[in-house]
């Protein structure tokens, strides 16, 4: 096994920086070159929590796995800085709304280039869960996706008031009813000729109440009726949804574990796999394309060995059967 530190510079001039976990013999079912990057874990370095992406890759490359850790922009060894002044959760907020998607396709170039390979997988925790899956979306190389703990609902605090209506909902309408109704006083509009009004706010509303008018920019989803109010209330995220169901649609092999302590596993339980897949959404689709598994008295970070090995058994037992599959899909077009 060979481990070096690997680096090239983004689109916007700044160094990446990683770890590239090289196999020494490849097994035979590993010639299909597959690398898998392993995302860090919301704004958590490379290694993770208890080492846990160090132990993930060393296991796997052992395995005969290309395996890779990057630190995004603005954390670890990478250049750039994360937003000044910005509460925690806003930074997770903007993590799951696709914050590190670019960077990642960058560093999926720049290992799909330097070592020559077939395929990539995604395998995320937290942040790195959902960044995995908006990636999927957009990347065509990405053929499996493993996702720990990803998150569903959107956290965010301290958001000013135009921020807390970008998904608009019934507060928008309200708001626009409001702002239709102000149109004949004249301390409205004294308001805002001398620039005392709200306008991002303005803005916001009335963007907001054309799209849910005329449908524009929903995505090709159509989300059940509750899903639909708490993603326009901003409570659950939207792109999560979308990317989904993408990945269902384009036959994306996808294991979800769960740690039954971690708080968004209520959240999975309930809107994704009652509220979504259960409810009829895809649900053939998804029978043969995702598994769940929980692996239980676990916590978010997985402190326990115990907890860590059974989730590295299976990620092992899931990567195992994508080998498989894709020895089936060879020996096919081979014929």
């Amino acid at each position: 096994m060979n481990e070096r530190p690997i680096s090239f510079r983004n689109k916007g001039g700044q160094m990446i920086c990683g770890i590239a976990h090289i196999p020494d013999i490849e097994e035979k079912k590993h010639i299909f070159k597959i690398g898998i990057n392993l995302l860090n874990p919301g704004i958590k370095y490379r290694v993770a929590p208890n080492r846990l992406n160090v132990k993930i890759s060393r296991l796997l490359c052992s395995k005969g796995y290309h395996v890779f850790r990057f630190d995004p922009p603005g954390i670890g060894d990478s250049e750039g800085e994360l937003p000044n002044n910005t509460p925690i959760p806003d930074i997770f907020e903007s993590i799951q709304k696709g914050r590190f998607v670019d960077d990642i396709i960058e560093t999926n170039n720049f290992i799909s280039k330097t070592f020559d390979l077939n395929r990539i997988i995604l395998i995320g925790n937290c942040g790195g869960a959902i960044t995995s899956l908006l990636v999927s979306r957009l990347d065509e190389r990405v053929s499996d996706l493993c996702l720990i703990d990803v998150p569903v609902n959107l956290r965010a605090a301290n958001m000013t008031f135009a921020d807390k209506l970008v998904e608009g909902g019934e507060k928008a309408d309200l708001m626009f009813e409001k702002y239709i109704n102000k149109m004949m006083s004249v301390e409205a509009w004294i308001r805002i000729v001398t620039f005392r009004s709200n306008y991002k706010a303005i803005y916001k509303i009335c963007l907001m109440k054309a799209k849910k008018l005329f449908r524009i920019g929903k995505g090709d989803v159509n989300l059940p009726k509750k899903i639909e109010k708490l993603c326009d209330e901003g409570k659950l995220n939207r792109q999560f949804f979308e990317s989904f169901e993408a990945a269902l649609q384009s036959d994306t092999q996808m294991l979800f574990i769960l740690a039954e302590n971690d708080s968004g596993t209520e959240f999975f339980r309930e809107y994704v796999q009652k509220g979504y897949i259960e409810a009829g959404f895809s649900q053939s689709i998804a029978e043969k394309l995702v598994q769940v598994y929980q692996i239980d008295q676990a916590n978010h970070v997985y402190t326990l060995v115990e907890w860590q090995e059974e989730l590295m058994r299976k990620i092992c037992s899931w990567l195992d059967q994508i080998c498989t599959l894709i020895a089936c899909e060879n020996q096919i077009e081979s014929m």
